[in-house]
């Protein structure tokens, strides 16, 4: 609890202190486009990862029992008139889910490669750590959301998906300046929901690497490390219009 408050203060956790102390968390806003059903709330998408995210955290009772999260998260039909009681859910982590003190105190090769199979367990990705580790860091938080999107999101297209993937791809090399100079000719309100939906995912990469004991650096998964609105604009469009990959992927 000290450690959580000290990290909470200085701003380098997400939501673990009110967690472990008031048993609840909250998120009262959301940009979410209310007449496009196919794509669900942004707090329904991710409520299986932090399920298990609240397993990481909170300790089992008699019979394995958890105690209930309390959420206030806004999404459509949600009227917020009381928290949602949600049970935490054990993650599928090769060789069982370590406790706390592991996982925040605990030194060497092998409490780094248990950090990171816990995050990944969170996400339905414990299968994929070899792969992912072979990533830059950024990269492979980035590849890590869009797979869990992918698995949580069934009306995601293989259009989408590569507007995702030319993001994080040609962003790296892409000054400020020549993102703020981006000029698009319309807004498409399905990509808004998509970016939305994204970003918003990133706070949830930021709780699970919290709860884990840091398996990346927070600046890692920072949102300018791997997304920008406008540029998903010009590859969403450009996908979804059939331009070839070597085009939208700017020949990188």
């Amino acid at each position: 609890i000290q450690l959580a408050k000290e990290q909470h203060i200085q701003s380098e956790n997400y939501s673990i202190f009110n967690i472990l102390c008031n048993g609840g968390t909250e998120c009262s806003n959301s940009l979410e486009d209310e007449c496009d059903r196919e794509i669900p709330g942004q707090a329904l998408i991710y409520r299986p990862a932090r399920q298990h995210i609240y397993a990481v955290l909170l300790e089992s009772g008699k019979g394995g029992a958890y105690p209930l999260v309390k959420e206030w998260f806004v999404y459509f039909g949600n009227p917020l008139q009381q928290p949602e009681l949600i049970q935490p859910v054990q993650p599928s982590v090769p060789g069982g889910t370590p406790n706390l003190k592991t996982l925040w105190f605990a030194k060497g090769p092998d409490v780094e490669k248990q950090r990171y199979s816990t995050f990944l367990a969170c996400f339905h990705l414990e299968d994929g750590m070899e792969e992912l580790q072979a990533l830059e860091a950024p990269v492979a938080a980035f590849c890590c959301l869009l797979a869990y999107l992918m698995m949580q999101v069934s009306t995601l297209s293989l259009e989408d998906l590569n507007a995702f993937v030319a993001v994080i791809l040609c962003l790296r090399g892409k000054s400020a300046a020549q993102l703020a100079g981006l000029q698009l000719a319309q807004v498409d309100s399905r990509a808004v929901h998509l970016g939305a939906v994204f970003v918003r995912g990133l706070t949830t990469l930021l709780m699970a690497n919290s709860a884990c004991g840091f398996p990346f650096r927070m600046e890692d998964l920072m949102p300018w490390e791997v997304f920008d609105g406008k540029l998903f604009q010009e590859k969403y469009q450009q996908s979804h219009q059939g331009c070839s990959l070597e085009e939208l992927l700017e020949g990188n």
